[in-house]
């Protein structure tokens, strides 16, 4: 009886676990739709998270070799 108790526990905590990975992500996707942002940095740390968690980041534009663009051999 305590090991059918301990196994509903751990499901329940994983169960909780996976609904508030999906609860960040609905909102930080929400929050990007609404303000507009992917293309930038992420308006906030929930965001940020939901970002992460889906395996999207923003490259920052440029960055040459010589640190200068204009020096640059395209």
């Amino acid at each position: 009886m305590a090991a059918l108790i301990a196994l509903l526990a751990v499901c329940l905590f994983a169960a909780g676990a996976a609904a508030g990975i999906i609860a960040v992500v609905a909102v930080a996707i929400r929050r990007e739709e609404r303000k507009l942002t992917l293309t930038g940095a992420a308006p906030g740390p929930v965001a940020s998270a939901g970002r992460w968690l889906n395996g999207l980041y923003v490259r920052a534009p440029g960055g040459t070799t010589t640190g200068d663009r204009n020096k640059a051999l395209v």
